[in-house]
């Protein structure tokens, strides 16, 4: 079982990790080619509604909610080792500039992808296109008017799903974090000292199971009051509520993040920032692509079986020096992180994409990729840069878990802290109590209104694509979508603390994984229309006469007869795929390329065969390798079948994956595609 979750790792890590780089490659280039093709989002003629500042200022606060806050020490627990990375054995100086590109890792251009191409394809879809701003229509280009069927209604559902749980992760960490600044307010809690002996939010002789409850019960109360103040900026329109909001919550972060800056040691953390540009801009194509792959076989084990026939077995195969990352440390960070951004990309995209009509699209991809990266650069490496010279001063003068707090300096041994308690006590490190609680309030309230902007921007986006694109839904609707995000966030913490968190954190990698797959058809799909909208492909040209999920290919409307074509191509290929080949790639044996199926099914026959008389069970695994060779040859088969029948769309490798997934539906898609098309010509001679 454990290697099998090991495996599930192992792939899950390969496949958003892969998925990053590759995407990013993609917009880049986009970014600076595509400008000519689509001169905006939006028609030729429109002009921007917001301002670059109030733009910006509500697509950062949307795009990065309360996380931003939650994690502002993601950098010193990197330096610290925590969860055992694979820089671990690295020196202090080098681990400490390496923890804070990996920070950037998490918060810069590969987190902000999903949101980029999703806004870009959107609003192209919606403003030029005049299509609904929904999910499905991103799937245009590639399925045409097919969007409005089944696989449309599975795309809006799956959007609608991921945006309202991704959603509900960030504020189930924001309200943890909110919740612990009302309590060190309340205690006038001051460098680990509390000034109020009574505090409104203390307890007496409660247990701890008790005072769980308690916290949990409170953290849910202010779910509920941020709920109702997001509910009436949602009802209230981007206008009036979501966009004041925004500016509000990036002038105080902004004013938080400088105070920040020029309290600690300015000219350290401008150099420590300026270093780690050059260091993430040079590690960038690395870290990109790493899985972790010989952390992920665990340690290198050698243990002796007690069964008759004693055995040494090594493990599965880790590091023999023992120095490796743990195994779990990328499910943890990098995997929780991708899986979190794309499951707000249907959200943040959508959101952008309403917000950002009448930009061109370099515009947009800049100001959405590029410029929020920049500033989260700029946020996370003031705090991270800072976060680590107090734990090295901390650690100097001796300070521990027992102590934390320096008496003769602002050093604090911040490793020893709650996550939610880290940004009050380092912002407090500077001066006096009431300096401390004003800089509190201030990142409090910051906190609340990044939360509430989240929130009402997510419920604005979820009423749209629940409301089939309808660009002001009603207001009804706007309501009950506010308050179901409210309503499942407080399920997931009603759990109540780790558990919660942990509950919130594997919500987000379920429904961002998935996700993942349509990041890739949304590349492709933007490919694509942009290649329309410059003239170098036709809107209207040809696809295939039946879409491969049909059950009735040849149009008959016999579904029996359809049903029974597909059961024959799902149990014995070759008697319809050899007829095809044979019409396209023609016979100089009658019957060639029949018995050429029937030695590739039988040998996969075979193998199964003898794996499942357990004679030899990797037989399995070459029968697998088998298997996907003869489905590469069925897609070159299925290349050479659009090509004869003249379809203009597609390619071999959404061939591949057709034929690999639904081969028993393809098959008879080619056999009827070449019959209609002999048809058509007036001919029988090449019929199949």
């Amino acid at each position: 079982r454990h290697a099998c979750d090991d495996a599930a790792a192992a792939a899950a890590a390969a496949a958003t990790a892969t998925a990053a780089p590759a995407v990013l490659a993609y917009l880049m280039c986009r970014s600076t080619t595509t400008t000519r093709h689509v001169p905006q989002l939006g028609k030729d003629d429109e002009k921007p509604k917001y301002s670059f500042g109030t733009w910006f200022a509500m697509l950062f606060t949307c795009g990065v909610a309360t996380g931003l806050w939650y994690y502002t020490a993601e950098s010193m627990w990197h330096y610290k080792n925590y969860g055992s990375p694979r820089w671990a054995n690295m020196p202090d100086n080098e681990r400490a500039i390496h923890s804070m590109m990996v920070t950037w890792f998490h918060w810069g251009l590969h987190g902000w992808i999903p949101y980029t191409l999703v806004g870009a394809l959107v609003g192209i879809m919606s403003y030029r296109r005049d299509m609904p701003m929904t999910m499905r229509f991103c799937f245009y280009p590639l399925i045409g008017d097919r969007v409005y069927g089944w696989i449309g209604d599975v795309v809006d559902i799956l959007s609608i799903v991921v945006t309202l749980f991704g959603v509900c992760t960030s504020l189930g960490l924001g309200v943890r974090q909110i919740y612990k600044g009302l309590v060190r307010l309340d205690a006038g809690t001051y460098r680990g000292t509390n000034s109020n002996a009574d505090p409104m939010l203390g307890f007496t002789t409660e247990t701890e199971d008790e005072i769980a409850d308690i916290e949990t019960n409170r953290q849910i109360i202010i779910i509920w009051c941020i709920t109702a103040i997001a509910t009436v900026s949602v009802v209230s329109g981007i206008d009036r509520g979501i966009k004041r909001l925004g500016q509000l919550a990036f002038f105080l972060s902004a004013i938080v993040v400088l105070s920040q800056l020029f309290m600690g040691d300015t000219a350290f953390i401008l150099n420590a920032i300026t270093e780690t540009i050059g260091y993430y801009i040079w590690y960038l194509p690395k870290i990109s692509f790493i899985t972790d792959a010989f952390p992920l076989l665990g340690p290198a084990t050698a243990v002796l079986s007690t069964d008759d026939e004693p055995s040494w077995s090594g493990g599965r195969g880790g590091a023999p020096d023992g120095i490796s990352a743990s195994d779990s440390w990328m499910d943890g960070w990098t995997i929780f992180y991708w899986g979190w951004w794309i499951s707000w990309g249907p959200f943040v995209g959508t959101f952008m994409a309403k917000i950002s009509r009448g930009r061109t699209l370099g515009q947009f991809i800049t100001c959405s990729l590029i410029v929020p990266s920049l500033y989260s650069f700029f946020f996370m490496g003031v705090w991270g840069a800072e976060g680590i010279r107090l734990q090295n001063m901390a650690e100097t003068e001796g300070i521990t878990c027992a102590d934390t707090y320096s008496k003769v300096s602002p050093a604090i041994n911040l490793y020893c802290l709650g996550t939610e308690d880290i940004v009050f006590d380092q912002i407090s490190a500077y001066g006096g109590k009431t300096l401390g609680d004003v800089l509190t309030v201030t990142i409090l309230f910051s906190i609340v209104i990044y939360f509430v902007t989240s929130s009402d921007s997510g419920s604005l986006v979820i009423d749209i694509m629940a409301a089939n694109g309808l660009p002001e839904p009603p207001i009804v609707q706007r309501i009950f979508w506010a308050c179901s995000e409210g309503a499942t966030a407080s399920v997931l913490l009603s759990f109540g603390g780790e558990v919660g968190l942990k509950a919130l954190r594997s919500v987000s990698l379920i429904c961002g994984l998935p996700y993942t797959f349509c990041l890739f058809w949304f590349c492709q799909s933007l490919l694509y229309v942009c290649y329309e909208e410059a003239g170098d492909l036709d809107k209207d040209r040809p696809d295939m006469r039946s879409f491969i999920t049909n059950i009735d290919h040849t149009k008959s409307g016999s579904y029996v007869s359809g049903l029974i074509k597909i059961a024959t191509a799902l149990v014995f290929p070759p008697l319809q795929l050899g007829l095809v080949m044979a019409n396209v790639w023609k016979e100089t044996i009658p019957g060639q390329w029949f018995i050429i199926n029937i030695i590739w099914e039988g040998s996969m026959v075979l193998l199964c065969f003898i794996a499942i008389m357990d004679w030899e069970y990797q037989c399995v695994y070459i029968c697998g390798a088998v298997y996907i060779l003869f489905m590469a040859m069925m897609a070159t088969v299925r290349a050479d079948v659009r090509t004869k029948v003249g379809c203009e769309r597609g390619d071999w490798l959404t061939d591949f994956l057709v034929c690999c997934t639904m081969y028993p539906l393809a098959i008879p898609q080619m056999h009827a595609e070449l019959s209609a098309h002999s048809a058509a010509e007036g001919g029988t001679k090449n019929a199949v």
